[in-house]
């Protein structure tokens, strides 16, 4: 990844933190998107809620740094490919680097049984709430699944949110945002199955972790708190989030 890019994400936080992630669009998605309630905010908080695919080709997300990078130039063999009805899901995920856990994620879509995508997108994330967690029981993590296990794929997007004002990369917890194949093109916010894996993400922040010192656990109860009242509905995770991606 390149230098610049670090340093931007580093100063601003766009990719970790109030405004983490890097997908999607003003429509809800699947399952309740609060959103006008007196709620608290979430502390993990999903840039964008739905993602219009390209049409032919491979392009950043608007807001990528990524002007000396090439979209969907992904090593041969190292494409991962999973079934989502009527069209085949591809990521390839290059990563994590530096002491962010960064990596450069690229998704393409394409007709089942085609050789390879001919369109998708690429972003940026960081994985750097993995240092609180440490333990989970899927590793590495995975970027495609079938998480509602229906036979279709779903992205899911890891992704870190600040446990901390001013947090430093070691206050952060990880979630995940998992976006569904909803139409030709568009990937949407499935906002019940984010929440099934925020509830998964939870119980993992609370099992013991032997030889934690007493800020990890502090860390690590205050994730797990973040995450129950996301899994719950009881804080909004929209606000100030709801923003549109069209390539």
């Amino acid at each position: 990844m390149k230098h610049g890019r670090v340093l931007k994400y580093a100063q601003i936080t766009a990719l970790v933190g109030a405004a983490s992630g890097a997908l999607c669009m003003l429509a809800a998605g699947t399952g309740h998107a609060p959103g006008g309630d007196d709620r608290p905010p979430c502390r993990m908080v999903p840039s964008r809620n739905s993602i219009l695919l390209p049409p032919h080709e491979f392009n950043w997300l608007e807001d990528e740094d990524a002007t000396s990078n090439v979209c969907g130039e992904v090593p041969e063999g190292k494409w991962i490919r999973k079934p989502s009805g009527s069209r085949d899901l591809f990521v390839y995920a290059d990563g994590p680097s530096g002491s962010g856990r960064f990596w450069t994620i690229t998704i393409g879509i394409a007709k089942a049984g085609s050789p390879k995508p001919a369109r998708g997108f690429c972003f940026t994330a960081s994985t750097v709430g993995r240092r609180t967690l440490q333990k989970y029981n899927v590793s590495p993590l995975p970027w495609l699944d079938d998480v509602d296990g229906d036979g279709k794929a779903e992205f899911v997007l890891w992704d870190s949110f600040p446990l901390r004002a001013d947090a430093s990369m070691a206050e952060y917890g990880l979630t995940a945002w998992v976006y569904r194949f909803d139409s030709r093109n568009s990937l949407v916010m499935d906002w019940n199955l984010s929440r099934q894996l925020a509830r998964e993400l939870a119980a993992s922040y609370r099992s013991p972790l032997d030889g934690a010192s007493t800020g990890l656990l502090s860390l690590r109860s205050d994730a797990a708190a973040a995450l129950t009242l996301f899994a719950d509905d009881r804080c909004s995770p929209n606000q100030g989030s709801n923003r549109e991606q069209s390539q």
